[in-house]
């Protein structure tokens, strides 16, 4: 019979997977094994599908019996478990999408990177051939005729790209983004409208970028079974090159406010999300922004000039936005984060090879002390934020609403990447800096992962929230 060790003297956060394995101690100074009586049988098999025999020996520790006093706590951490055991191997298809997107970014990507970050152009032809190699669009539901890819067979994908080139694989994971929202909570005729179509011919999706731009209010006023848009944003991702876009807008209160003096923080606060196609008239594109990395992502400014907008371009309700966008994060955070992942992979394997050849006092870099402390660090970094990933993604596809572990995976990557990149270059030394080497690429690339989609330290403030509010 096997036994259950139990860390029960570290504190227990209330959504943190309770620390357990079976037939290993967690920690010998600080784990006691005991034998579950008929008091945790019961639990244990809801929780974690433990099976055994009732021992009459209760306890293995005798002074150690206070364990009793913990059950409460027991009770309360195991549904933090989900009821689901997540298994990181990945299957054969998994196997096989990963090679795909490798291969790609190896042929495709990586050679190509220098050239689009020195140009900034659209990486129209590249994207094509990402189509026809199967690699864009891939959440499409499959009774659309897309793959249907979970979102764990995403990011997997999504990090293999980023390794490649995030600038190239940023338009991608934008379209991907916008899609998300639609396959969750658009309607059937939504999905003929604007998802099918994405599988006939290289097309993309965009998207209003959040994150707090200040330069950006969209509102909208309903005008019998039709809406009107109307206001501007600072940045619309994919905009001018995508068929369609994702937009939040705020309900057009301002002269009724003007008048009064505003409704509620409640209404002030809640939005809603709109559909709104590239030809659609009133959509007008302003320069696009001249970026720091991932120069050949398009991110243009947008007006919306009284958008005149038929019913069927809401997506759910008025007044669910924060609700939609809650539960599609769930799914896109680790999809973004994934990319990060891949970035930072790509800034370590850099730094290995350099610090294999360059010589210092007659031995390779890689040999000194420093250096390799500092290789360790990224590589346990890498480690951490990947199965981070992986974690959320699998509670996302398994129907969890998984807020906190997509917050975590997201803004542990954001900050990880930055710093994995940045030791990359210090190892490089003055090359690092030099556009001769791609490290300094790398590090431009991810200070734009801290700063797009919610910086780095709002991520860390929604995280803070969604723990106070979830006890």
């Amino acid at each position: 019979m096997p036994l259950l060790y139990v860390n029960f003297l570290s504190p227990v956060p209330r959504r943190a997977p309770f620390k357990h394995c079976f037939g290993h101690t967690i920690d010998a100074k600080r784990s006691v094994p005991f034998f579950p009586n008929k008091m945790l049988i019961s639990l244990l098999r809801e929780a974690v599908g433990w099976t055994g025999v009732v021992s009459s020996n209760l306890w293995k520790t005798g002074p150690r019996a206070v364990l009793s006093s913990f059950l409460p706590v027991l009770v309360y951490s195991f549904p933090s478990l989900r009821k689901v055991m997540l298994n990181h191997k990945l299957t054969g298809d998994q196997l096989e999408y990963q090679k795909l997107a490798r291969d790609f970014a190896e042929r495709e990507l990586a050679p190509n990177a220098h050239k689009f970050d020195s140009s900034a152009e659209f990486p129209r032809e590249i994207l094509s051939r990402a189509f026809e190699s199967g690699l864009l669009n891939t959440q499409v539901p499959e009774a659309l005729g897309g793959l249907g890819l979970s979102t764990y067979d995403g990011a997997i994908i999504a990090e293999e790209l980023g390794a490649g080139d995030c600038g190239i694989a940023g338009s991608a994971e934008a379209s991907t983004f916008a899609q998300q929202f639609l396959i969750d909570f658009g309607s059937k005729e939504q999905h003929d409208e604007y998802l099918t179509p994405l599988l006939d011919q290289p097309a993309l999706a965009g998207y209003a970028a959040g994150g707090g731009i200040k330069s950006s209010r969209v509102f909208f006023r309903r005008e019998g079974d039709e809406y009107i848009l109307s206001g501007r944003h600072g940045a619309i991702i994919n905009g001018g090159v995508a068929q369609w876009y994702l937009v939040r807008a705020q309900e057009d209160r301002r002269e009724t406010e003007g008048r009064s003096k505003g409704g509620s923080s409640a209404d002030k606060e809640s939005f809603s999300y709109f559909i709104v196609k590239a030809d659609d008239d009133g959509l007008v594109f302003g320069e696009r922004s001249a970026l720091l990395g991932r120069r050949c992502m398009v991110a243009t400014s947008a007006r919306f000039e009284e958008i005149l907008l038929p019913a069927t371009s809401l997506l759910g309700t008025i007044g669910q936005g924060l609700e939609i966008h809650t539960r599609c994060l769930t799914k896109t955070y680790p999809l973004a984060a994934a990319g990060m992942v891949g970035v930072a992979r790509a800034s370590l394997e850099h730094a290995i090879k350099y610090a294999k050849e360059r010589t210092t006092f007659g031995v390779n870099i890689g040999n000194h002390q420093a250096i390799a402390f500092m290789l360790a660090d990224m590589a346990k970094d890498v480690e951490a934020a990947r199965l981070l990933v992986y974690q959320a993604a699998q509670l996302a596809d398994q129907g969890h609403v998984s807020t906190t572990e997509a917050v975590c995976a997201k803004a542990f990557a954001q900050d990880m990447v930055m710093r994995t990149t940045c030791d990359a270059v210090q190892i490089f030394g003055g090359y690092g800096f030099s556009r001769e080497y791609p490290v300094e690429k790398l590090m431009r690339d991810a200070k734009v992962y801290q700063l797009f989609e919610n910086t780095s330290e709002s991520t860390k403030v929604e995280l803070g929230r969604e723990l106070v509010m979830s006890v």
